[in-house]
């Protein structure tokens, strides 16, 4: 009898410890431009296109592959955590192989890095924080696989 009682009561305790899933924002529900902030403000183009599903989608692009060195930010808009402890990201993404490009070896990036920077609150401007690697946390590198 103890048993079954404790199996009870572990059941009424379960749905307290469970974490609560949230979207905090998702970009696949933007019917209007997202208007991300862009640095250089050349560089990036925000284009509609279409999901896996054929939903309208927004998307940005960047595809200055002429140029050396380049060093192109997209940020987006702030996102309240609304007392959220752990934020998980989803990123879709395409890069086109630099093969296919003819005469741009030197200037073709087949990676792209991801950051994040924290804030209580929404005190980004168009040039704060700076656009360099500090103050921002890198999450990762993010590089394309050639499979043969």
């Amino acid at each position: 009898m103890t048993m079954d009682y404790s199996l009870l009561l572990y059941s009424l305790w379960v749905p307290v410890i469970l974490a609560v899933e949230e979207t905090l924002m998702d970009s696949r529900l933007a019917t209007t431009e997202l208007a991300w902030t862009t640095y250089p403000e050349t560089g990036w183009e925000e284009v509609p296109g279409y999901d896996d599903h054929m939903s309208p989608i927004r998307t940005y692009q960047v595809c200055n592959v002429r140029e050396p060195n380049q060093n192109n930010w997209l940020r987006t808009d702030f996102i309240p955590r609304r007392g959220v402890l752990r934020v998980y990201v989803e990123l879709k993404f395409t890069v086109r192989d630099c093969d296919t490009i003819p005469n741009i070896l030197e200037s073709c990036k087949e990676t792209f890095n991801l950051f994040y920077y924290e804030s209580d609150g929404d005190t980004a401007t168009a040039s704060s924080p700076p656009w360099r690697e500090n103050p921002y946390v890198k999450v990762a590198d993010v590089a394309f696989f050639k499979t043969f």
